[in-house]
């Protein structure tokens, strides 16, 4: 039997074997460096600030694993390398600046705020709150990349979990087992046509609202959400119209549609082909949701993904994108 490229399975098996278990490390591989190049494996386990018995056993152990013998061991004359050793000797050598190199790299990634930041935006936050993020980014961090997917809440999810994205926007309902870092918190209004005779009113209660269809987005975590929402005033979920896109949303809840449920409130009133739509708030308890970020419970956070964080606080204090705060 053969694989989907004819190769063997078995030998790939062996191969993936090999690889996963190369049975030494980059220690062991530091040890038999510096023994080499001081030619004595006292001072060198001085120089590594390591006992005699460490360092030996250490290169004997790689020796083993490797299955040629590296250094010949001469009594009271300390060690000399093999031709094998000699050889590989380079290959050691590089392999270590290779390892440095990473772990600068690595420094780098976690200390600096320059460089690229994989960030995700629930769609329909992204378009109150991305474009002064953006803003307020390059003029407080202008090395800093910032690589924006936007997203359902459900795909936003699955970005955190692939590592696609540090940190992802969104709203704390919607993070799932992610860890969240709320902040602010914003109280949900209705979305009605500005020439609706009912938003004139000072208030409206869900009751009355679910006698029309609710337009909302076609996100199946917003949807539950919403349905939560009616459940837990014992109001019957009304007709549904979803759209995946915010702007349509307002276009429809213009044309007297239905109505939306919102937690973000535009700058403007009117809509893309001219329509106007206003914001009533709801009567009674209805739960307010907390704007923040989630990352995965295990990561910690980078120099990158700490400035972000700063700057979307900042755009938050500032009130941008978060004009529904009444």
């Amino acid at each position: 039997m053969r694989g989907a490229r004819g190769q063997n399975p078995e030998k790939a098996l062996r191969t993936c074997t090999v690889i996963d278990h190369l049975g030494f490390s980059l220690t062991q591989l530091r040890y038999f460096v510096v023994s080499a190049e001081v030619g004595n494996i006292s001072e060198a386990a001085e120089k590594l600030s390591a006992s005699q018995s460490t360092v030996s056993s250490a290169v004997m152990r790689l020796e083993r694993q490797l299955g040629v013998q590296l250094l010949l061991r001469h009594h009271a004359r300390g060690v000399t390398l093999t031709p094998s050793g000699r050889h590989l000797l380079r290959e050691a050598r590089a392999l270590l600046g290779q390892a440095r190199s990473l772990k600068a790299r690595g420094d780098a990634l976690a200390g600096d705020t320059a460089g690229p930041l994989d960030v995700g935006f629930l769609s329909s936050l992204a378009p109150f709150l991305l474009p002064p993020v953006h803003r307020m980014t390059r003029e407080r961090y202008a090395a800093l990349q910032l690589n924006v997917l936007e997203a359902s809440a459900g795909q936003l999810l699955t970005f955190l979990q692939d590592g696609r994205c540090e940190v992802v926007v969104t709203y704390d309902f919607l993070a799932g087992e992610a860890r969240f870092r709320p902040l602010v918190a914003l109280p949900m209004h209705a979305l009605l046509a500005d020439d609706d005779p009912m938003s004139a009113a000072g208030s409206l209660g869900l009751d009355e609202l679910a006698a029309r269809p609710l337009v909302t987005l076609d996100d199946p975590a917003v949807l539950r959400h919403r349905e939560a929402v009616f459940a837990d005033r014992g109001v019957r979920m009304p007709r549904v119209i979803t759209t995946t896109s915010l702007e349509t949303l307002r276009g429809l809840v213009a044309a007297g549609a239905g109505f939306g449920l919102m937690y973000q409130r535009a700058a403007h009133a009117s809509t893309l082909d001219g329509g106007t739509v206003c914001a009533v708030e709801i009567a009674g308890e209805v739960p307010s949701a907390s704007l923040g970020v989630a990352m995965m419970p295990d990561l910690t956070m980078s120099s990158r993904g700490r400035a972000f964080l700063q700057v979307l606080r900042s755009v938050v204090s500032l009130g941008c994108g978060v004009k529904s705060i009444a």
